[in-house]
């Protein structure tokens, strides 16, 4: 299968004027500003006519409840598993899979299907093993053999900090389970990532400086989000960059009716690329998971569910009302994330990297997306197949229904 993408102004993400960008199955094979590919050698070549668009790597969303997340209120609170029409039709072809505040009724088991089921329906999925609490959720029986023997693990999160949900770790909590990261991504070839969530209680990062603080391991290894969720918290984010760590803009995070505290995401990600070392910037939507709020007293008085669309809204409301640089916002969504990932050929518009490419129009809105080389989404609609709803299945199903209908034994007989 090759496709050609002609005549869009390319950003990897730093520009590279107007390209085309040849790919060949799920790979870029060439790039260079005008390819005219002898048909008679490939036939089936479909071109794509992409001028006056922005072709952009696709976005890796590094914190997403794939198989839902929440259940603070009760088990009517819990938020189903995300659909890649989510995903895909906002740019993004990428995504880390964890678990939050439940990791009892859910599991890394499920995680890992879910992170399947997305990749076998055209995106790129992975995980991070674990959960809230430490001793943390594993599948295998530790995060470092969850590392070793799982190709989709690229590390271990959300742990909990300064948050009542969590296990309230120490330093040398995150150090001794940063060292089963590390030791597992060593084993496995990976890079490793500890990803931290951060919550509204008093010691904000304390523990994940003192971490760094007292450890040997490679700084980059650290990432904590959720660093706009107030502006007490906010205020340390730009210092953890300047340690070596990750600091991760939280999408889904934004002041709403009654709760003005969070700090805009957009607003957020325009400051820490300003004040801190912007190669450490990342930002995440926390897509699919629950937004609980409580009141002063701990009462749960409000559940929303975060959308995994966010993550594009952030990057134009950036750019467009806070006047971040675009190839540097953009990075924070591709080539940052996938560094602090690991994953390698992705992130970026190369020869021979993985064809994740977005193109966008000049206000920044999502147009074409490709997915691992295939045309998977046009102005807002999904276009491959979904195993659930082809019209071929739907006839079938309707045409059952109808014979079961006249059936003695019911509508699945007896």
């Amino acid at each position: 299968m090759f496709e050609l993408l002609r005549g869009a102004e390319c950003f990897c993400p730093k520009p590279l004027g107007r390209q085309d960008v040849l790919i060949a199955d799920d790979t870029i094979v060439r790039i260079a500003p005008n390819i005219e590919p002898d048909r008679g050698i490939l036939p089936d070549l479909r071109v794509h006519d992409l001028r006056g668009r922005l072709l952009v790597p696709g976005f890796i969303d590094m914190h997403v409840h794939i198989a839902g997340g929440g259940g603070e209120g009760g088990f009517q609170h819990r938020t189903p598993p995300i659909d890649p029409k989510a995903l895909g039709p906002h740019g993004t072809t990428g995504v880390v899979g964890l678990l939050g505040t439940d990791g009892v009724t859910r599991s890394v088991a499920d995680l890992l299907a879910e992170a399947r089921r997305l990749t076998a329906l055209g995106l790129t999925a992975h995980i991070l093993t674990g959960a809230y609490q430490l001793p943390t959720r594993t599948l295998t029986g530790s995060v470092r053999s969850d590392i070793l023997f799982l190709p989709e693990v690229l590390g271990a999160g959300e742990i909990a900090v300064a948050d009542d949900r969590g296990s309230h770790p120490s330093g040398q909590d995150l150090v001794s389970i940063g060292a089963e990261v590390r030791v597992g991504a060593l084993l496995a070839g990976k890079k490793g990532i500890l990803h931290i969530h951060v919550g509204d209680g008093e010691r904000r990062l304390e523990a994940v400086r003192d971490a760094l603080r007292r450890t040997a391991l490679p700084e980059d290894l650290f990432s904590a989000t959720h660093l706009n969720r107030n502006p007490d918290l906010f205020a340390e984010a730009a210092d953890l960059t300047r340690m070596g760590a990750y600091a991760d803009v939280t999408a889904g995070i934004f002041p709403a009716p009654g709760d003005r505290r969070p700090v805009d995401p957009g607003e957020a990600l325009a400051e820490l690329l300003h004040r801190g070392h912007p190669e450490r910037v990342t930002m995440s939507s926390d897509g699919q998971g629950s937004s609980p709020v409580f009141d002063q007293e701990g009462k749960l008085v409000g559940l929303g569910i975060g959308q995994a669309s966010r993550l594009h809204w952030a990057l134009r409301r950036a750019v467009l009302k806070y006047g971040a640089p675009f190839e540097l916002a953009l990075s924070t969504i591709t080539s940052h994330a996938a560094a602090a990932l690991g994953l390698p050929r992705r992130g970026g518009i190369e020869s021979g990297w993985q064809a994740d490419l977005v193109a966008l129009d000049d206000d920044l809105q999502v147009r074409e997306v490709f997915a691992r080389g295939r045309l998977c989404a046009r102005d807002g609609h999904w276009l491959l197949p979904d195993p659930f709803q082809t019209p071929d299945s739907a006839k079938g199903l309707r045409r059952l229904a109808k014979t079961k209908s006249r059936s003695p034994e019911g509508a699945y007989g007896s």
